[in-house]
């Protein structure tokens, strides 16, 4: 029996170059037999940090909804809030807010009418608090003048409401119980015609009944996150270009339990539109273009570009690292990110025909994300999705990859023998 021998043209991998060797065909059946059993373990490896999407759901009570804000509830389930249009140009608009089982199924929903959504989280009885506004527009002298006013709305747990408190002047961003029982409210106040400044970022901290007990003012800037530090004090973060995002500069005020500033500190960024506590004191933020990091002196630790996308929301991972997510401003599509404890990106998940504005950490480890799913031009449901990162595999039971090399390696012992 005769075997035709061939010329075999091949890439060297160092240097690029062509080289050619004479091979028969026994060494191409061996060289195919060992890709085909090396090729499914680089598959697992390259694919052992994507996370999956484990469920997604829409709530669409009209044709035009969406989700900004979401929180775990201590039934492992979630608080969603959100608002729904009657019609785009010139409906009403109502609050949206949402109760989910662990895999975010309805529960309930109730529905608060002539109001803007800011923020929610259950607190210490199964209740909720909840952060809304509504804004006006007048023009003088030939400019728009926007005033607003901001509610403070507290519910049973069945979403119920049991008393509501008014903020004239006030644009809150968001909302975080107090260890003492009350609320810190974070937002800005909108200034007046003719002032210096466009808005003022205020903090205001409340007793129980959602009523006033202090409020500390920045003026010139405004505050679209914030959170209370395990230290009982607070940090709030926004930026100096209130009305144009991609301008102006990111800042942190760190405040200790009674509203006295600790340190303010300006960063490259734009803006900051989230901002979590991490374990050692530090803070890690998220805004349009930037996501950073920086430790309990609010000095920069590192600053990282993402081009073209804005992060809404900035998660920590269990296991290390932060995960940002938001919305492609190229592309329009949400997605996700994960990074390790330097900020280097090790996954990143799009989303097609979504925006995230919002996330929350899963009780299993995963992430919740809240936002829109747009389902035609025209019309779009409130969505929750939960993402869920694979865990590293474990090693394989040898089977027909180990028996594919093995018999790849008989073949060379064979030929050696019988050379």
């Amino acid at each position: 029996m005769f075997f035709a021998c061939r010329t075999t043209p091949i890439i060297d991998s160092m240097t690029g170059r062509n080289r050619y060797f004479r091979s028969s065909p026994i060494r191409v059946i061996i060289a195919a037999l060992l890709i085909v059993a090396l090729l499914p373990a680089a598959a697992v490896s390259a694919a052992e940090n994507a996370p999956t999407v484990t469920w997604n759901v829409t709530f669409s009570p009209e044709e035009n909804s969406k989700f900004d804000a979401v929180a775990n509830t201590a039934d492992g389930g979630y608080i969603a809030l959100g608002s729904t249009l009657t019609e785009v140009y010139g409906g009403n608009e109502d609050l949206l807010l949402v109760k989910t089982d662990a895999r975010g199924n309805e529960t309930w929903t109730v529905r608060i009418p002539g109001m803007v959504p800011a923020s929610v989280a259950e607190i210490a009885d199964g209740g909720y608090i909840i952060g809304g506004y509504n804004v006006s527009t007048t023009v003088e002298d030939q400019n728009f003048v926007y005033q607003g006013t901001s509610f403070l709305i507290r519910t049973d747990a069945d979403g119920k409401e049991i008393w509501r408190q008014v903020l004239p002047g006030e644009k809150v961003s968001a909302v975080r119980p107090t260890a003492d029982g009350g609320y810190a409210v974070i937002g800005w106040l909108w200034s007046r015609s003719g002032s210096a400044d466009d808005t003022t970022a205020v903090i205001t901290k409340t007793d129980a009944d959602g009523t006033p007990a202090w409020n500390r003012t920045f003026p010139g800037i405004s505050a679209n996150a914030g959170v209370v530090t395990t230290d009982g004090g607070y940090i709030i973060g926004g930026t100096t270009s209130p009305f144009n995002n991609d301008i102006g500069d990111a800042f942190l005020i760190r405040l200790d339990a009674d509203g006295n500033t600790i340190w303010h500190k300006n960063y490259q960024a734009p803006v900051v539109y989230d901002v979590e506590e991490t374990a050692d004191g530090g803070f890690v933020y998220s805004g349009n273009f930037w996501y950073g990091l920086v430790d309990a002196k609010g000095d920069e630790v590192w600053l990282r570009n993402m081009e073209g996308l804005a992060g809404h929301a900035v998660l920590l991972r269990p296991a290390g690292g932060y995960v940002i997510a938001g919305k492609d401003i190229r592309s329009g599509e949400g997605f996700a990110l994960g990074t390790d404890a330097d900020g280097a990106v090790q996954w990143r998940t799009t989303l097609p025909d979504t925006g995230v504005y919002a996330a929350a950490g899963a009780p299993d480890g995963g992430y919740t994300l809240a936002g829109i799913r747009f389902l035609s031009p025209v019309s779009s449901a409130a969505w929750l999705a939960n993402l869920e990162e694979t865990a590293t595999p474990t090693p394989a039971t040898p089977g027909f990859g180990a028996a594919v090399a093995g018999a790849a390696l008989l073949l060379i012992a064979g030929r050696r023998r019988r050379g």
